[in-house]
């Protein structure tokens, strides 16, 4: 929004989440927790059981957020695009930003803030859990650093951001996963500055400065 507020661009926003629908008319001016699930409970026939109704509860705030977010973005006058693409899939990713660029034009700049976090010290820590972790952070920056490449004849963008954190540096109990993911972040912003030196790369480490 800070961005739509400064410069008015084209925002392309990507997550695994679902594209937002527009609320059906009986959510309308519920804003309260118990009275959303109580509508969710009427409404929904496949939502009898508590955990379902949590898991479309869960799903109904997700939807608003983002049907919020893209309403002040174009408040702005600047234009948003949401896409649900899981940005691991570099084949998805790469037929997503093919897309967008032969309809907006190259990219200016690349913001990689996806992450997930699976708390638990590491001989509780499952495998899973941990490439979950490592491959959403590295594998989704790979994947998009990829896409931008100028050897495949793409244009470079201007910015490059990544979104690390203090944990890559500090640790942090049960984030042994988190951590190692976030320091490789550090280390390719610092491989692709090096790289592309005309592209303004930062690992911004975010958390108790």
């Amino acid at each position: 929004i800070a961005l739509a507020n400064r410069y008015q661009p084209t925002l392309l926003l990507v997550g695994r989440s679902p594209e937002p629908q527009p609320e059906p008319d009986w959510l309308h001016g519920l804003h309260d927790e118990s009275a959303i699930k109580s509508a969710i409970h009427q409404h929904q026939s496949d939502a009898a059981s508590p955990k379902e109704i949590e898991r479309v509860y869960r799903r109904t705030i997700a939807n608003r957020e983002m049907l919020a977010t893209l309403a002040a973005i174009d408040a702005t006058g600047a234009k948003a695009n949401y896409r649900s693409v899981d940005i691991r899939d570099r084949d998805a990713v790469k037929a997503m930003i093919d897309a967008v660029v032969t309809q907006h034009g190259a990219l200016r700049g690349i913001v990689h803030g996806a992450g997930v976090l699976a708390d638990s010290v590491i001989v509780d820590k499952t495998d899973a859990q941990f490439v979950d972790v490592m491959s959403t952070k590295v594998d989704g920056f790979v994947n998009l650093l990829a896409c931008v490449d100028p050897e495949d004849g793409l244009s470079v963008p201007a910015v490059g951001v990544a979104c690390s954190s203090t944990t890559a540096r500090l640790g942090r109990r049960g984030l042994a996963d988190y951590a190692a993911a976030n320091d490789c972040l550090n280390k390719l912003s610092q491989q692709a500055a090096r790289r592309h030196p005309g592209t303004k790369v930062l690992s911004v480490n975010w958390g108790p400065w």
